[in-house]
């Protein structure tokens, strides 16, 4: 079904003479990050090259525009009337940064707590999240909906820039993203042949090896660009019951595309990403011995954590006189394999597989008025305007086997319980989705813009469930399931320009996000309830002394029902079940100052009070009132950067930024909690050609338990967890020619 659906969509969009989306064309910088300053591009379908000349530090330390496309059309993040932020390549650059999650500690009342297996990262925006199961927060790559948790943990190879989007994207983005939207954007090839190549080492044998090309194939026409990244590491956690390193990680990641531009109103561009990994298992250990001793466990089985993916994307765009089309095609093809010791102790009673592998295709349609030209209504009013399809179809397949093994009985569970119980199902997911939205601008101060969108989503699928004791199945039972979810979706806002550097805007939206099945749950939990939201928000953006000062502010409440929560059973493992609703409320706050030449201040600030308005835990306890699981009271960052001339072809900078999550809890019930700080520190030198950069991250060994758990079934006051990131430094050098 996935390959006709995609022939069928290949030859319509190939009807249109089209180009990849010209959002992407300029490099970008967020004026809410002062260390984002890349020179402004003459040539928006030029990307800067990955090693550009270092720029001196500007005469006028003043913020330069930037292009988002945060509502599907190009304009600088201050015009949007919504709270967002952008990192682009210089930020992502002199923060060092290589993971999503080490980005969100950037990014105000945006927390992601992951496992030591790479597919298992879990973004909360606002207090909106998830776990297990269908992301709240959807990330986006070039494009391309990812549908799944298992696909969005990637290097950032060839990353031009990160666009978060806190609120609900639903009218626009879809099913998914009721929390907000996190939004990848490749580089795109350069007109001049470039070559690349860097190594990076620290300490727990931390090597990575990137290699790099780009350039045109045919002048002025044709382009490519390809990279690719081996990365390995020992673990961060060492085993007593085995004296081994475990969670390590080896990774072989590449990422390519070709651009094609045959006139001056049409591209084309493919681009394809792949991964493999091959990283060590859970590093899970009781949360009272692991902050008594962090970084060690004792178990008798030590696990793998496998993944193996391939995301490709093909955009078409077409630029008319009056109205503007872009097709968007997207095939992704994942599988993981991972191994665990169950009851987390040196007792060889529970031993876990879990495998699961999707493929899905995806497609967007589009037309749009003009980018250059809104449809002119008269008399100082302008309209501008955008309707579209989109849909994917999805089949995936889960399995997931407890192994009580003969250690475990009469402590773990009863003697007549030792034997395999294994679960497996199929799943097949079918959802489309006609959207619009306009937006009407009077006298270019007052913007009105509306939005709706109809989400229908249709899932089916077959769970089998066997249990097998001394070589003979004693339990096979099949289970057949099937639903729709649907939702109309609106969006309205409103925004005021008082001048050119100063905007208030407010807004009101929906959410949703679809119902599903668990693969695994306790007796009449298979299946779960869609989820809705309605966001209002209030904000600020502006700029002051000659815009060498950036300051946005917003305020937020949001009203939830039939959450989705991910919850744990001993004997089954993680599922999802709904509540019945909650409340969050609070604010974010960022500012960026350049008081000086050569110098860079950045600060931000998010608070959230995240509480359930009615919940009985699994434990039977009323938690009405009470915080919801993996949302911190606060959020903040500060730091600053100096970039001085070294000589006539050189720059030397130096970085220090200071991070911390506030209060948090693992749970429901609020039981169990963490809080931390972090700083990380860089300095390097830099040339047109050469760079070379020192770094330390956690510079002063704070530890932390970044994600628990409650493994029993009776038991609330016991939880399993996990270490966050001890110290790490090293360095990094690249060269381009």
């Amino acid at each position: 079904m996935i390959e006709r659906l995609l022939t069928a969509a290949l030859l319509f969009g190939g009807a249109f003479t089209s180009a990849s989306s010209a959002a992407q064309d300029p490099p970008p910088q967020d004026p809410a990050d002062p260390a984002e300053a890349p020179p402004p591009a003459e040539e928006p379908a030029e990307a800067p090259p990955a090693q550009a000349e270092p720029a001196a530090p500007a005469p006028v330390a003043r913020y330069e525009p930037t292009i988002v496309t945060a509502r599907k059309w190009e304009e600088t993040p201050q015009d949007v009337p919504q709270s967002l932020r952008v990192m682009g390549e210089t930020a992502l650059r002199d923060a060092g940064i290589r993971s999503m999650r080490e980005a969100s500690f950037l990014v105000p009342n945006l927390f992601i707590n992951e496992f030591t297996s790479r597919r298992l990262t879990f973004p909360t925006i606002r207090g909106v999240g998830s776990g297990v199961g269908d992301p709240a927060v959807t990330t986006y790559i070039d494009g391309v909906p990812q549908l799944t948790i298992n696909s969005t943990n990637l290097p950032m190879l060839d990353v031009e820039r990160i666009e978060f989007l806190r609120g609900p994207q639903g009218t626009l983005y879809g099913r998914n993203s009721i929390g907000g939207l996190i939004h990848i954007l490749t580089k795109r090839p350069g007109d001049s042949l470039e070559f690349r190549g860097g190594g990076t080492f620290g300490n727990y044998d931390l090597q990575e090896y990137e290699l790099g090309a780009s350039g045109p194939l045919v002048a002025d026409e044709l382009f490519f660009s390809l990279a690719g990244l081996h990365s390995s590491r020992d673990g961060y956690t060492f085993n007593t019951f085995t004296g081994n390193d475990v969670d390590d990680r080896d990774s072989l990641f590449g990422r390519g595309q070709l651009l094609w531009t045959p006139d001056e109103r049409s591209e084309i561009r493919l681009t394809f990403h792949g991964e493999k990994s091959r990283d060590g298992g859970f590093a899970l250990s009781e949360l009272t011995g692991l902050r008594r001793q962090p970084h060690r466990i004792n178990q008798d089985f030590e696990g793998v954590a496998h993944r193996d993916l391939l995301g490709t994307s093909l955009t078409w765009n077409y630029f008319g006189d009056e109205v503007d089309f872009v097709s968007i095609s997207g095939f992704q093809d994942w599988d993981v394999f991972e191994t665990s010791d169950f009851d987390f102790s040196f007792i060889d009673g529970i031993r876990r597989r879990t495998e699961e592998s999707q493929q899905y295709f995806s497609q967007e349609f589009r037309l749009s008025s003009s980018e250059d030209r809104p449809v002119d209504l008269g008399e100082g009013a302008q309209l501008k305007w955008l309707g579209g399809l989109s849909f994917f179809v999805s089949d995936s397949d889960r399995l997931a086997a407890n192994n009580f093994r003969p250690g475990g009985a009469g402590i773990l569970f009863p003697p007549g319980q030792v034997g395999l119980d294994t679960q497996w199902g199929d799943f097949e997911d079918f959802s489309i989705a006609p959207f619009g939205q306009v937006t009407l601008i009077l006298d270019e101060r007052l913007e009105l813009t509306g939005g709706l969108r109809y989400d229908f989503e249709h899932k089916e699928g077959t769970v089998n469930h066997t249990f097998e004791t001394g070589g003979f199945t004693v339990l096979s039972t099949r289970t057949s399931l099937d639903r729709d979810f649907d939702a109309v979706v609106p969006k309205l806002s409103a925004a005021y320009h008082f001048s050119d550097n100063v905007m208030a805007y407010g807004l009101a939206a929906m959410g949703f996000k679809a119902g599903g099945f668990n693969l695994n749950a306790p007796t009449g939990r298979l299946s779960f309830d869609q989820e809705t939201s309605w966001t209002y928000e209030v904000g600020v953006k502006s700029t002051f002394l000659d815009e060498r000062l950036a300051v946005n502010a917003s305020l937020f409440h949001i009203d939830w029902d039939d959450l989705q929560l991910s919850l744990f059973d001993a004997m089954t493992g993680g599922y999802i079940a709904n509540a019945a609703s909650a409340t969050s409320r609070g604010f974010e706050i960022e500012l960026g100052v350049r008081p000086a030449e050569g110098w860079d201040l950045f600060a931000g600030l998010g608070f959230t009070d995240a509480q359930f308005d009615h919940f009985v835990d699994p434990f039977g306890t009323n938690v009405s009132g009470r915080s919801l699981a993996f949302v911190p009271e606060r959020t903040w960052n500060f730091g600053a950067q100096y970039t001085g001339r070294l000589c006539e072809s050189a720059t030397w900078y130096v970085r220090g930024e200071y991070v911390g999550v506030g209060t948090y809890y693992y749970d429901a019930g609020n039981r169990a909690g963490e809080q931390f700080e972090l700083a990380n520190f860089r300095v390097g030198v830099r040339s047109r050609n050469v760079s070379v950069e020192g770094w330390v991250r956690n510079a002063f060994e704070q530890d932390y338990v970044l994600v628990a758990f409650q493994p029993s079934p009776v038991d609330p006051s016991v939880f399993v967890g996990e270490s966050g990131a001890p110290q790490t430094f090293g360095v990094s050098v690249n060269i381009t020619f």
